[in-house]
């Protein structure tokens, strides 16, 4: 039996169907014996498909959901994104998110500077999803569902000072990714658009959303290593925008950035009790304090 179009029944609430069930009822021509393998990921709820049609990626939503996650949300995400900058969506059904897998070798190693540079150019460029992303209430849920002997008076002040001050203006409202990484982008073949920014995709979108290119920025560069130090100038460059202007904006984002990181591992150190969880905390609080001086106030 070979495989129907897109299937558009949606769905957002968590879901009790198991995936064999979707498959069989979704994609019929798939073998499910032997030909599942979960993805690597704090939540355990992505998985990939080898099909003789292909091969898909299957995810839904965890039991324990964080605030924004909506599986509505990212097939709109996947429909808007232009060919090769993320992955095509094949259905939203029973609670699962099938797309087609985006072909490709995930990246390894510093970051590239110019080609990241014009993806994330292009994607800024992109007409909005339709939703914003707010920082102030994760900073607020993250405080709320840590361990409460891991509050400290340091980071209830901080909290509390960035709420006081309210989130920076944007210098440019886009539609962001907001979790690119090393493991979530992926350069794929030749052929593909290279040279006009497509040698580069990207795959899990679950936090995306319209923000403020200096908010993509700054956790871009909170939590990677590039192949040189010229990532914002090659971005400026690309986006038409001044350096200096460019560069206190993201200045203004780090502190929010900074606490944002920390608090999401203190949460998570309080669901999963990792300890590599509170280690990366004290790095992320040591950085925080390290940085208080410098920013822009």
């Amino acid at each position: 039996m070979r495989l129907s179009g897109p299937v558009k029944v949606l769905f957002s609430k968590p879901t009790s169907t198991p995936l064999d069930v979707v498959i069989g009822r979704y994609l019929p021509a798939a073998d499910v014996a032997g030909s599942l393998s979960a993805l690597k990921g704090l939540s355990g709820t992505s998985f990939r498909l080898d099909t003789e049609q292909g091969r898909f990626n299957a995810r839904k939503l965890p039991e324990q959901r964080l605030p924004g996650l909506s599986l509505h949300r990212y097939h709109k995400i996947l429909k808007q994104l232009p060919a090769h900058m993320g992955p095509q969506p094949y259905a939203l059904v029973e609670g699962w998110l099938l797309s087609h897998w985006l072909v490709g070798e995930t990246w390894s190693g510093p970051l590239p500077t110019s080609e990241l540079a014009v993806l994330l150019s292009r994607l800024h460029r992109q007409p909005l999803f339709g939703w914003r992303v707010r920082i102030a209430p994760l900073l607020s849920y993250y405080w709320q569902h840590s361990a409460p002997d891991r509050r400290t008076p340091y980071w209830l002040r901080m909290l509390k000072r960035l709420l006081a001050r309210g989130e920076p203006s944007p210098l440019r409202l886009a539609p962001l990714h907001m979790d690119v990484h090393a493991g979530n982008i992926i350069r794929q073949g030749q052929g593909q658009g290279q040279g006009q920014g497509q040698g580069l995709g990207l795959i899990d979108w679950e936090y995306a959303g319209d923000g403020d290119i200096g908010l993509e920025l700054a956790t871009l560069l909170a939590g990677n290593e590039f192949d040189s130090p010229d990532f914002l100038p090659c971005y400026a460059r690309c986006a038409h925008i001044g350096i200096g202007e460019l560069s206190r904006q993201v200045a203004h984002w780090q502190p929010w950035v900074t606490l944002l990181m920390a608090s999401w591992y203190e949460c998570r150190w309080q669901q999963t009790h990792q300890p590599h969880f509170v280690t990366l905390a004290s790095q992320a609080w040591k950085k925080m304090k390290h940085q208080e001086n410098i920013w822009v106030r």
